[in-house]
């Protein structure tokens, strides 16, 4: 197991900085693991919407397309007839 990044970063200290700030990077390292997990939540929330979002406009694509064949035939009847 390799020593974390607040360790190391701790450890670069000068010993008083070092007891000075040691609750606050052990704070960090307790931190870190939760947001972590955020980050990749929200990275997959985000692809789910994407993913959900793409579909809503290809459904919405297919129905423009619908909508614009069946113009153009009233337009061709109408062209047609006068």
């Amino acid at each position: 197991m390799t020593t974390s990044f607040w360790k190391n970063a701790a450890a670069s200290l000068p010993p008083e900085m070092r007891r000075r700030y040691a609750a606050d990077f052990a704070a960090a390292e307790r931190f870190e693991p939760a947001l972590d997990l955020v980050i990749e939540a929200c990275g997959r929330a985000r692809s789910v919407l994407a993913k959900s979002f793409a579909k809503s406009c290809q459904a919405a694509a297919r129905s423009l397309r619908a909508a614009a064949r069946i113009l153009d035939t009233v337009a061709r009847r109408l062209t047609l007839t006068h």
